[in-house]
């Protein structure tokens, strides 16, 4: 059986690769969300990130991730992920 990774590297703007781990996919109005948590996060507090998912163009393409800026699409896609994952706070 083949083991499957939840682990993505993404680069940002100043080229630094950055890990994450895949927590989730949320389906929220005809798109998807992935919900990463940094893996260098040494805070108390860890925080996710929500990027929207754009499918490739064919199987030979890679996803990509984009950032959001709609904070009401934002906070309805974290609330989705805390339901599913059973948190409350």
């Amino acid at each position: 059986m083949e083991e499957f990774s939840d682990i993505i590297t993404l680069t940002d703007a100043e080229e630094n690769e950055i890990d994450y781990e895949l927590l989730d996919v949320i389906p929220f109005e005809g798109s998807e969300y992935a919900v990463l948590l940094p893996l260098d996060d040494d805070s108390d507090e860890k925080s996710v990130v929500i990027l929207r998912l754009l499918g490739g163009a064919d199987d030979d393409v890679e996803d990509t991730l984009e950032g959001i800026s709609d904070e009401r699409v934002l906070n309805e896609v974290f609330e989705l992920f805390k339901e599913r994952t059973g948190e409350t706070e």
